[in-house]
Order: structure tokens, then C-alpha cells, then sequence
């Protein structure tokens, strides 16, 4: 095969190697290593990049999952990076909009703000995708990092769990703190 014949093979702007062969795109290269955890309450796993960000999306899931409605086999997604669960994707198609009841989107919002603004809900996007919830900020940021130790914190403290089993998201300073945190999160 002649060198020209390989490169309108390999698409325009390809890169060779020494050897004369295309190169591996830059994405397969850096393949983000996720983990299988365990969804409390559930039988369910998913996989998830560890860290910070597996559990800000775990809590999101149990929180949906105790709050809103129970999870089932075949209920959560991920993508490759292990930054986004989505939940039920065919219940909640892409631009499709008021899949959920107003009560179901305060505990939304409640979980959105309860988590700082670093996760977000794909409700509240351009284009909703009203069952994904993806990490707002890199998977490295410190306060990621605060957070997830926070959310442990939480859990491993019945006195000061905050959540899943409890009524707190309906009372009037949650409600307000998930409005303030969606307006800082949409500018």
C-alpha cells in the first residue's frame, strides 16, 4: 500500500506513528479506570470512577432510589468517563421535559443543592435529559473532595444523615437553599 493510498485511508489530519501506521486517537489513549459499587438499598451496581465522584453519584442514586421512586434492574447508565449516572434514560429521553412531579423535583433539587452545586441535574440543561445527574466540576477539585467526605460523614451518622428517609427536602429552608443553588448554578 502507497503512503498516499494510507492516509486518505486513515481520514484527513491523521496522525502516523514511526512505523507508518495511523495512530490510536487521543481518547482511547487516556481511558478513564472505573470501579463497580454497590447501590445502597439496591441490588443494583454501577460502574463509576472512584473517588469523590462515585460517591456524590451513589448518594444521588440512593437518594432517588429511597425518595423518589425504587430503582430496578436495568435503571442506571453510565458513560465511559464514570461521571454520569443517568436513570431510566427511556423514561427521560433527551429534550423531553415534566417527567417527574413537582414533588419528585424538589427532592431533585434538594439533592442538587445538598451536594453544592457540584453535581448537576440534566433537568435544568439547555437540553434536558431530566434523568442525569453528572459531576459539575473536575473529578480532581478539592472541594469534590470535601464534599464526598461530608456525604460519608452523613451516612455514617444517623444522628446527622440527611436524605434518604427523611422529610427534610419539603421544609422551607431546604426549598429555598435548592432554589438559591439553581440560580447560581444557571448563570
Amino acid at each position: 500500500m502507497r503512503r498516499r493510498t494510507l492516509l486518505a485511508s486513515a481520514g484527513a489530519g491523521a496522525m502516523l506513528t514511526a512505523s507508518g501506521l495511523p495512530a490510536a486517537p487521543a481518547e482511547a489513549a487516556v481511558k478513564p479506570v472505573v470501579r463497580t459499587y454497590a447501590v445502597q438499598g439496591t441490588d443494583l451496581a454501577v460502574s463509576l470512577l472512584p473517588g469523590p465522584a462515585a460517591t456524590v453519584l451513589l448518594y444521588a442514586a440512593r437518594r432517588f432510589h429511597y425518595e423518589i421512586d425504587a430503582l430496578r434492574p436495568g435503571d442506571l447508565v453510565t458513560d465511559a468517563s464514570g461521571t454520569v449516572l443517568d436513570i431510566r434514560p427511556g423514561w427521560y429521553p433527551a429534550g423531553a421535559r415534566d417527567g417527574f412531579l413537582p414533588y419528585q423535583k424538589i427532592v431533585i433539587h434538594d439533592i442538587v443543592a445538598q451536594c453544592d452545586g457540584m453535581l448537576a441535574w440534566g433537568g435544568d440543561a439547555r437540553t434536558p435529559r431530566e434523568g442525569r445527574f453528572a459531576i459539575a466540576v473536575q473529578p480532581a477539585d478539592r472541594r469534590l473532595r470535601v464534599l464526598a467526605k461530608r456525604l460519608d460523614t452523613d451516612a455514617a451518622s444517623p444522628s446527622r444523615r440527611v436524605g434518604a428517609g427523611t422529610a427534610l427536602p419539603f421544609t422551607t429552608d431546604r426549598v429555598r437553599r435548592a432554589q438559591s443553588v439553581r440560580r447560581s448554578m444557571a448563570r
